[in-house]
């Protein structure tokens, strides 16, 4: 089936492909730290609280309306409820620093409607009914955990429930203190419930915020050593492969000047690129690769039999280009340089996401075992270079006597 928006598009991919964009609209909206995000859930759920907390307490206002002056019951509602909800409509707008605002508003005018009951009650009156604000004060003292910090909230709490304690035991009536008990305590547990998730909510949102900047902190100096690392390899293998390959060559003063310059040549191209790392490398086809690696061989080990496979294939990114290229040329440089007179051969495979090159010689060979690994030719230059890429190898066989064999591959799926 396909995407009503686009039928091209299976409806299965769509989803998929629609799924990030959502998710990321929803980072935008509530943050990109995990504490503001929580934060901010957790600032919001005060709007359908407040909702139903007044709904709730709509009917023990109007019951116990002649016990309390009018304008006593508007003020209540405005600084003992209303910032609730306020909280709740500003959680996704405000800044956090205007919500924590809110928050300590709506704490202080809850605390404050709570101390002035005793003052305002009507006189010759005793409640037998809790009184309406016990019922929502709880809302307004759990705001309690976005405002302040752990011990604020505790204390916050405990203050709440001794002045709803003494609310309940100036009003009078029977069993007042037994009442009153009743209530202060209703009132601490469930503070201290929901602050007790709200505060550890927040907690545990600021440590996931430390352990994901001390990982990325991790991750950038591994990225900063593992790029030095790579540079360091990308000078020694330049200097090996161009500048000390081309004087130790002009060194035994081997004729034909013309390779000599064309090494030379090559020396002061490598030493531009290396100047201009800001230009990324540009992506070969199959044929150009092909041809760049004949001119090489042409180049270093024109008596070499030069022979190819090539398929239809994509782009070769331009990065494994380079490597397995130069990883080649430095194969060839090896054999002119250490083989003697041998029969040599190149022969260049060419697929769709794979490239091969593989560099033989029927030479002296070598002992691989008694190569000193810190040897720039083999260990940086070939294999390290290769081992570099991703999806890249390098495999090399000698025997005295017998003669090298160099393989160098490369697979986009690594």
């Amino acid at each position: 089936m396909t995407d009503p928006a686009d039928p091209r598009i299976p409806r299965e991919m769509a989803a998929d492909v629609a799924a990030p964009a959502r998710w990321a609209l929803l980072r935008r909206i509530a943050g990109n730290h995990a504490e503001e995000r929580v934060t901010r859930v957790v600032a919001f759920a005060f709007l359908p609280a407040a909702v139903l907390f007044g709904v709730l307490a709509a009917p023990s206002i109007a019951e116990q309306e002649d016990l309390w002056p009018a304008w006593w019951n508007v003020v209540a509602f405005v600084i003992g409820v209303a910032p609730s909800a306020a909280l709740g409509l500003a959680s996704f707008v405000a800044p956090l620093r205007v919500l924590r605002l809110i928050a300590q508003i709506d704490v202080w005018g809850t605390l404050a409607v709570l101390a002035s009951i005793p003052f305002v009650v009507m006189p010759v009156h005793t409640l037998t009914t809790p009184i309406w604000f016990a019922d929502v004060s709880g809302l307004g003292l759990v705001s309690v955990a976005l405002a302040f910090r752990p011990w604020g909230t505790i204390l916050v709490s405990l203050a709440g429930a001794a002045l709803s304690f003494a609310d309940r035991l100036a009003l009078g009536g029977p069993g007042s203190a037994t009442a009153g008990l009743q209530v202060g305590l209703y009132v601490l547990l469930l503070t201290l419930t929901f602050v007790a998730l709200g505060v550890t909510s927040v907690a545990a949102a600021r440590a996931a915020d430390v352990a994901e900047a001390e990982a990325e902190e991790a991750t950038a100096a591994a990225a900063a050593d593992a790029a030095q690392e790579r540079e360091r390899a990308r000078v020694n293998e330049l200097v090996h492969d161009r500048v000390l390959a081309t004087l130790l060559t002009a060194a035994r003063e081997l004729p034909g000047g013309g390779l000599e310059r064309r090494d030379a040549q090559r020396a002061l191209d490598g030493l531009r690129a290396l100047l201009q790392d800001d230009l990324p490398p540009v992506d070969l086809s199959g044929e150009d690769l092909l041809w760049k690696v004949q001119a090489i061989t042409t180049d270093l080990l024109p008596e070499a039999l030069f022979n190819y496979e090539l398929e239809d294939a994509d782009d070769v990114p331009g990065e494994a280009a380079d490597a397995i290229v130069d990883a080649a040329e430095e194969a060839m440089r090896n054999s002119r340089r250490h083989a003697g007179a041998a029969n040599r051969t190149v022969h260049v495979r060419v697929a769709r996401g794979v490239v091969g090159i593989d560099v033989l010689d029927d030479g002296v060979g070598f002992d691989r075992a008694a190569v000193p690994p810190g040897r720039l030719g083999l260990s940086d230059s070939i294999e390290g270079r290769m081992r570099a890429l991703e999806g890249g190898s390098a495999v090399i066989v000698s025997r005295p006597g017998v003669g090298t064999r160099v393989s160098l591959q490369w697979s986009a799926e690594g």
